[in-house]
């Protein structure tokens, strides 16, 4: 009776572990799926954002082409269609950098630091010993600070960068597409100047060069020409079309 006892005992204590087991891992299960649930929506939404962002842009583009090709579709006569092609071309020179565009924007200037022992105090940065040199990475990023806040065109030393500019190293110089360039550097944004301004404030451009004992001079200008882009372009994919009866 002893020994019957102590086995039904046994076998209700496997049973309470399993069923405390069971209740452990249900407790579990029924709250972390809401933090990975909400987790997954929030992604979800900005997956579904981004999305929406470039389903839009698309439709503009569409847009875009469709009121073109309804202009060529509805001119009258071939020196209409000749002049919307005209129109279209000129827009496009301008947008890649073959023509040269003039309004508002900045001038930037980098120049080697000048430090005068009799005027420097405690409110002038002290000179930094074995600072580095300006490469081609430094420009890349000026470069890309301000076009991301809005400027059209943007020239180094008076030359013109386009969609596939090169800035690289090539030896101990700095070489833009085909052409090398020394210091000091010059570069000429079109733009909202007080936009440019304040981004070059916020990313700390003055501050980051001041590594190289270098100077950041930044003007603004009402009326600023940048140059068009002169590199000769290799044309790679573009054949002639032959008219009808040509060989």
């Amino acid at each position: 009776m002893l020994q019957k006892s102590r086995k039904i005992t046994f076998i209700l204590a496997i049973i309470s572990a399993i069923i405390g087991v069971m209740l452990t891992v249900q407790l579990r299960s029924s709250l972390d799926p809401v933090h990975k649930e909400s987790r997954s929506i929030a992604e979800l939404r900005a997956s579904l954002q981004k999305e929406l962002e470039k389903h839009k842009n698309l439709l503009a583009d569409i847009s875009k082409y469709n009121q073109l090709y309804y202009q060529y579709e509805t001119a009258l006569s071939e020196d209409e269609s000749l002049s919307v092609m005209k129109e279209e071309l000129a827009r496009n020179r301008k947008m890649g950098g073959m023509v040269a565009v003039e309004g508002p924007g900045i001038i930037l200037n980098i120049v080697d630091q000048v430090y005068d022992e009799h005027v420097m105090d405690e409110h002038v940065p002290a000179p930094v010993i074995g600072g580095y040199t300006i490469d081609d990475e430094d420009l890349r990023w000026l470069v890309n600070i301000l076009f991301a806040n809005g400027a059209k065109a943007v020239s180094i030393n008076g030359h013109r960068l386009i969609a596939t500019t090169a800035i690289r190293n090539v030896g101990d110089v700095i070489q833009i597409d085909t052409r090398t360039v020394q210091p000091p550097y010059e570069m000429k944004a079109l733009g909202e100047p007080e936009v440019l301004l304040s981004a070059l404030k916020l990313e700390g451009v003055e501050e980051y060069f001041q590594l190289s004992n270098k100077h950041v001079i930044a003007e603004k200008q009402d009326n600023l020409m940048i140059p068009a882009n002169t590199e000769e372009r290799r044309i790679r994919f573009m054949k002639t079309v032959k008219e009808k009866g040509d060989s």
